[in-house]
């Protein structure tokens, strides 16, 4: 009896790591390691690893920033919840396989001309994949994927940290 107890603990020790591990992993349409654009400060805020450093920024934004997840959530004053979102993990990935540190060409092959070009003297420096961004550093590999609506989204992804290699 007693070994089926110690088994049922190991069992559920095991198992729960694996459990939260699928719960919040990826980037998705709507939403970046399960941040959603819209959600609140306190909502976002319980999905980031500590410690969780907050930053005030200029026009109105304010920054949570995770390392341990490479996760940045920006809020702006007059906005209602999160309004971007950036990663720079490359553990997170899209459903096709692309995510910061993957290769540009692989990104323009999986998503072809669904991928809308952001360019700065005439040089793609992102792309844009509906509410997603990839920034192409150096046009050669993605830098940071973010999460965001607009114009904005995008200068705020261009300005985040980059993958390292």
């Amino acid at each position: 009896m007693r070994r089926i107890g110690i088994a049922f603990a190991f069992a559920l020790v095991c198992a729960a790591p694996l459990a939260s591990a699928h719960a919040a992993v990826g980037i998705a349409p709507g939403s970046v390691a399960g941040i959603r654009l819209g959600m609140s400060r306190v909502q976002a805020r319980a999905l980031l690893a500590k410690p969780v450093r907050v930053d005030r920024l200029e026009n109105g934004y304010d920054r949570l920033v995770s390392e341990r997840q490479k996760l940045e959530v920006y809020f702006r004053a007059g906005a209602k919840g999160v309004v971007v979102v950036t990663t720079w993990n490359r553990a997170l990935r899209t459903a096709g396989h692309d995510g910061p540190c993957s290769a540009v060409a692989t990104l323009k092959a999986t998503y072809g001309a669904r991928l809308l070009a952001f360019r700065e003297h005439g040089k793609a420096i992102a792309y844009r994949l509906g509410t997603l961004v990839f920034t192409a550093e150096g046009g050669k590999r993605v830098g940071v994927v973010a999460l965001g609506r607009g114009t904005a989204a995008t200068y705020v992804a261009l300005n985040a940290p980059e993958c390292r290699i």
